[in-house]
């Protein structure tokens, strides 16, 4: 059995030594990954956003000693690609109740601090909205979101090959972290260059989004269903960006 030292992952203790843990005060927040089930083009599997989300996830609760890890959940809000084949989205409400169920489970079991680690950009809006209702169900929870695009983003504009303007999904940023974590996930011989059709004024950088939203169709936007360069991608720099966000997030994370 686990030693209540040992503690890392909720699936795999039993509920005596959680709730040891707890008492003892060696437990007092948990982090859970979100990711999604949705095309990345021809060269990236549909789970990438979970296995970058579930990669960081784990790398982060290792390095707090007082964090849980929670179950990863798998699917998220993907209806801009559901025009791809594989595709598998979930609802706004459905994602927002299942936060909310999530973290009243969590104050049942003395947990007042949840972290999620969001790797789908498409979730964002979702779980900001389920912050609010977390808090006005459960005053005393504190919850934070971090989208890992927008994590790293400072660095990749740092380390970037392809162009201002070639960032949106399946790109260089995601494929690079990819090639990081796992490259026998990844068929670089797939990858194809492909700029997003959209009006000068709009871009997929953080930036832009965050001065001006709007609603998207991939296939729309995209016959591969990239928006981005891939080819510009790199085990290196997904390394240099997989480093970053851990160090970024576990400075807030550690934090009393």
């Amino acid at each position: 059995m686990m030693k209540t030292a040992e503690l890392h992952e909720l699936s795999k203790a039993t509920w005596s030594e959680f709730g040891q843990a707890v008492d003892a005060g060696q437990v007092d927040r948990a982090i859970m990954a979100i990711g999604s089930l949705e095309q990345h083009g021809p060269h990236l599997p549909l789970s990438t956003d979970t296995i970058i989300a579930d990669h960081l996830a784990s790398q982060i609760a290792s390095r707090c000693k007082t964090a849980i890890l929670l179950p990863s959940i798998e699917f998220g809000c993907s209806s801009e690609h559901v025009s791809f084949p594989g595709t598998m989205s979930i609802g706004s409400d459905t994602l927002s109740n299942i936060l909310l169920e999530i973290t009243a489970s969590l104050m049942q079991n003395r947990l007042k601090r949840f972290f999620i680690i969001n790797g789908h950009g498409g979730n964002r809006g979702t779980i900001e909205v389920a912050l609010t209702k977390i808090k006005q169900a459960l005053p005393e929870m504190q919850v934070y979101s971090f989208t890992v695009i927008d994590v790293v983003k400072p660095k990749f504009n740092q380390i970037r090959r392809s162009g201002r303007g070639m960032l949106g999904h399946a790109d260089e940023l995601e494929t690079s972290m990819m090639l990081a974590i796992d490259p026998s996930l990844v068929d670089m011989s797939k990858a194809v260059r492909e700029s997003p059709s959209l009006p000068t004024s709009l871009s997929f950088e953080s930036e832009d989004m965050a001065r001006t939203s709007f609603a998207w169709n991939a296939k729309e936007l995209s016959k591969s269903g990239i928006i981005g360069d891939p080819e510009m991608a790199s085990a290196d720099s997904g390394m240099v960006l997989l480093n970053y966000a851990v160090e970024v997030i576990c400075s807030i994370i550690n934090e009393p």
